[in-house]
């Protein structure tokens, strides 16, 4: 990552931790609505009941090129960009546009899609514009249960678009919407991915909206928990070992649940953190609109009316801030708060890739009494490759008792009573972990939240 990327990065943490309701000049990642519209009317999508997505309705149907042009300011600065939102991004003709221009201004470029309308051409012209990865929305590894619930399409074209979008070179992750008609088919699509040369498999919990009583009623009709926690459960655990056997990923806020209503999950699961999105997210409505992220309503302001400067840091959003810093029920939050989508960046804290929930909601102050004095790297430090760190341990501790951990992985151990020690990095990814120690009993110690970065 380039040195004026980190600088936002920092500068957005360091606002988010204080409070403030100014955020950095831009935002750290954007999600832009190239679509809205969809070939598709899938189950469990707001877009069959959202009056403003029907061909009439007033978001235009796609994200044009002027509008596109309003967002260039902040590339420079912007680390990821997601161009997809309810509708099917490979509808609109400026996509391969939009994903070189990005690209080649060093902005990582991912999107999802249905894949029933990628066929070898257009694969091999979405690798050569360059995105980092691409994720196929498939809610079922057999025919029978993939088209009972993505109304319009077929199994044979999504495979289809699979196989041309991975044979042009392209990192494909496929995403599920687990509900209670297709979690037997967890472990399945798991398999699927691997054989076709896919390199994960994310498994999404059914959201309810709020105002929505059509997809209340899908949620209440299709909820995981209506499975029972057996069968789910064992869903799941057969998926992990099999990703884990196949060399690919698997991830879902289900892994290790025992309970599957995840509306339920997400009542009892009260955040203690700050969402970090009203500091480091856009999420760019066709229309122009800036809202914070996908489940948000409130529009802070347009693009055809004002500068993105003026909307980023302007009253309204300031206002929003404010309220999420003093962990209020901000405005347009409610689908958030019903779902459990308090998110926390990983580039803000030490978090966890799927669920987005800290590793650590606290971190124990340092004692006297502590197994390990740790000297450096000092707290909040921006650390790079390798992670040397160095210290003392407590008289009547063998060293080699005690672990070196990285969130919750042991990386080393330590190699005297006074200690030195370069810490292997290769597979941190960048931003906030948790470096500490931990003795024979388990015990943790000497816990520091550092910034991994590479330049």
């Amino acid at each position: 990552m380039d040195a004026q990327r980190w600088e936002n990065i920092t500068t957005a943490r360091q606002s988010w931790a204080a409070g403030s309701t100014r955020a950095a000049d831009s935002p750290t990642q954007m999600w832009l609505e190239v679509s809205a519209r969809c070939n598709l009317r899938c189950q469990m999508c707001a877009i069959n009941y959202d009056s403003r997505y029907r061909p009439k309705g007033t978001r235009p149907p796609f994200f044009e090129p002027e509008l596109f042009a309003r967002l260039r300011p902040i590339f420079p600065s912007l680390l990821r960009a997601y161009l997809f939102g309810l509708g099917e991004p490979t509808l609109n003709p400026h996509l391969i546009d939009y994903i070189r221009e990005l690209s080649a201004a060093g902005v990582e470029v991912a999107f999802n899609t249905n894949a029933t309308l990628i066929d070898e051409a257009k694969a091999e012209e979405i690798a050569r514009a360059g995105p980092k990865r691409v994720t196929v929305s498939i809610d079922g590894a057999r025919a029978e249960t993939y088209e009972a619930i993505r109304v319009g399409a077929t199994f044979e074209r999504v495979m289809r678009g699979i196989r041309a979008l991975i044979a042009a070179g392209v990192e494909v992750d496929f995403s599920m919407v687990a509900m209670q008609s297709n979690v037997d088919d967890v472990p399945r699509l798991v398999d699927l991915c691997a054989e076709v040369g896919g390199t994960g498999v994310h498994v999404e919990p059914l959201f309810s909206q709020e105002g929505s009583p059509e997809l209340d009623e899908h949620y209440a009709r299709e909820n995981l928990g209506l499975a029972g926690a057996d069968r789910a459960s064992a869903a799941f655990d057969l998926a992990a070992k099999r990703a884990s056997a196949h060399g690919i990923r698997f991830g879902s806020r289900f892994t290790g649940q025992q309970t599957f209503d995840y509306v339920d999950v997400a009542r009892e699961q009260r955040a203690t953190w700050t969402c970090s999105e009203p500091w480091a997210s856009i999420w760019v409505t066709s229309a122009g609109d800036v809202r914070t992220c996908c489940l948000n309503d409130k529009s802070f302001g347009n693009l055809f009316d004002r500068e993105f400067e003026e909307i980023w840091n302007g009253p309204l959003y300031r206002r929003f801030r404010e309220q999420h810093a003093r962990r209020e029920a901000a405005e347009g939050c409610a689908n958030c708060i019903t779902n459990g989508r308090v998110q926390a960046t990983t580039f803000f804290r030490a978090t966890q890739a799927v669920t987005m929930r800290p590793y650590f909601e606290t971190l124990p102050a340092p004692s006297p009494d502590d197994d390990v004095i740790l000297d450096s790297p000092t707290p909040g430090a921006t650390v790079n490759e390798p992670l040397f760190i160095e210290g003392r341990v407590r008289r009547g501790l063998s060293p080699r008792d005690i672990d070196v951990m990285i969130d919750y992985t042991h990386v080393e151990y330590l190699n005297g009573r006074s200690f030195k020690v370069l810490v292997p990095t290769s597979f941190l990814t960048e931003g906030a972990h948790v470096l500490w120690m931990r003795n024979r009993e388990g015990r943790g110690c000497a816990f520091r939240e550092v910034h991994f970065w590479r330049p």
